[in-house]
């Protein structure tokens, strides 16, 4: 599967820091399985990135997803709030897409 990413959060996925992707539990996402290969490409660079899939964590919302996973492991600020993780989750996909599909935890490893 391939999917994009912006250019910070996968420079934080390629050092190894970011380890948790967040996404809509849409159609494409709901394929998603343990063991599976995904393709990252960088938004700004075209650079690609391979990871394999360790777990995926389904969630009704951003909110619990930031109670289990924060800080690094997402991309975030060590010390970021979850408040503030979801106020900046908010700005990427609304609240009705949240509600409508849920939320995915999708956590990674690099392979390449």
């Amino acid at each position: 599967m391939l999917m994009k990413l912006n250019h910070e959060a996968f420079l934080l996925m390629k050092q190894g820091t970011k380890t948790i992707e967040i996404r809509l539990n849409d159609s494409k996402r709901a394929q998603l399985k343990k063991g599976q290969n995904v393709v990252f490409t960088d938004l700004e660079s075209g650079e690609q990135l391979l990871v394999d899939i360790i777990n995926i964590y389904r969630f009704s919302t951003f909110l619990e997803l930031y109670q289990k996973f924060g800080g690094i492991q997402v991309g975030s600020e060590e010390h970021d709030s979850v408040d503030k993780m979801v106020s900046q989750t908010y700005e990427i996909y609304s609240r009705k897409q949240e509600q409508d599909f849920g939320v995915l935890a999708i956590e990674v490893k690099v392979i390449l």
